[in-house]
């Protein structure tokens, strides 16, 4: 094959990045943009950074509304993990998003996302509502719309009160958060309608009086919220507008805490302590026995240790399975150099009433010098 005078198999080595970028534009001259279109719509986004470099024809149709509407519409969406991550006590949380490409999968850093401690955060398709928090210490009433596509973001109305450590949750394109205050009579729990940009208090009856309202975490099953507090387990009905005590609670706040996440409406959470003798486990609310249930087929010494621990493990729903992010300990003497988050993915099936697992990959995604602890874990589709 004939060799040019700065590289080989055809390539020119000596070209600058403004000879190649004319070159792919006259090679795409006359191809039709709806069919640029479509072909960087079923394009896998890993190869989004790429394109975007080759062409500003390209990087305009990627920095496009049309676009992902066609991939929603060609069914071509793809699940992305985002994750609040901070480096206490020097550094507060930032949003980090789980990127994959050819060869490797990393979390990188978004830093102009607002992202902020304590705060609860909802998702609804591309998009992510960042509600109240803490900011300098004190709780704040800020709610932010972050886009996905385009990693930007804008103020929404605020919240009727200050909230920190809340819980929230999207059903119907409303947004409900719950707690993170004090309980007064009607204002415990507010909605955000998504459509009219507009907040209400959800008046209901709350199952103890003194409830300070500081949560574990929250899962969206069954049409519902379900609230693990330190003590009990809640859980709100937005149809009937009411948070009460869930009746297996105590069944439920056994194993649940906050490393847990929701897939095809039943919640998985970690049982390092083997119960069940397995460190998956699930339960399913809408079951005649409402029980927790063992993942079979993930094995904690063989697939898990030492990459997992309760005190920094948040998990998510990719598109059907596990994702476990499993962040250092922050006790020095277990660890020497670098800290690390690692990335477990696990594939699940289901059998009549038995869960399967498999682990699919372990890979570490960020390496740190400092401790990072994991605030939580949210995924988008794009």
């Amino acid at each position: 094959m004939a060799q040019t005078p700065g590289g080989s198999n055809g390539v020119d080595r000596n070209k600058k990045p403004q000879e190649e970028e004319v070159e792919v534009k006259k090679s795409f001259a006359h191809i039709p943009y709806d069919v640029t279109e479509h072909f960087l719509a079923i394009t896998r986004r890993c190869h989004y950074p790429f394109l975007s470099i080759a062409s500003k024809d390209f990087r305009r149709i990627l920095r496009s509304l049309e676009l992902y509407s066609r991939r929603t519409t060609l069914g071509v969406t793809e699940p992305i993990i985002y994750a609040s991550i901070g480096f206490p006590p020097s550094e507060g949380p930032s949003w980090y998003a789980l990127h994959q490409n050819h060869v490797s999968l990393r979390l990188r850093k978004i830093a102009s996302l607002p992202c902020r401690l304590l705060s609860a955060v909802a998702t609804i398709g591309t998009e992510m509502y960042v509600l109240g928090g803490s900011i300098g210490g004190k709780p704040t009433s800020d709610v932010n719309l972050i886009d996905c596509r385009f990693h930007t973001s804008r103020s929404l109305p605020s919240m009727k009160r200050t909230r920190s450590r809340a819980v929230a949750g999207a059903i119907d394109g409303k947004i409900y958060v719950i707690g993170g205050c004090r309980k007064k009579s009607d204002d415990w729990v507010e909605a955000f309608d998504v459509k009219t940009q507009s907040w209400r208090e959800m008046p209901g009856v709350l199952p103890r009086a003194h409830w300070e309202g500081q949560f574990v975490t929250s899962a969206v099953m069954d049409g519902k919220i379900f609230v693990l507090d330190p003590i009990v387990c809640l859980v709100f009905d937005p149809k009937v507008g009411a948070l009460v005590v869930w009746d297996d609670g105590g069944e439920l706040m056994s194993l649940w805490q906050a490393s847990s996440c929701v897939v095809d409406d039943m919640l998985y959470t970690i049982d390092l302590g083997l119960s069940l003798k397995y460190p998956i486990v699930a339960y399913d609310p809408k079951a005649k026995e409402k029980r927790w249930r063992p993942v079979y087929g993930v094995h904690l010494r063989r697939d898990l240790l030492p990459f997992i621990s309760y005190y920094d493990s948040k998990m998510a729903n990719l598109g059907g399975k596990l994702l476990i992010l499993v962040g250092s300990t922050p006790w020095s003497c277990f660890h020497y150099g670098n800290e690390e988050i690692f990335c477990v993915e696990i594939a699940l099936e289901r059998h009549g009433d038995e869960i399967f697992g498999r682990v699919e990959s372990t890979k570490l995604v960020l390496t740190s010098q400092k401790w990072p602890s994991i605030e939580l874990s949210r995924t988008v589709t794009l």
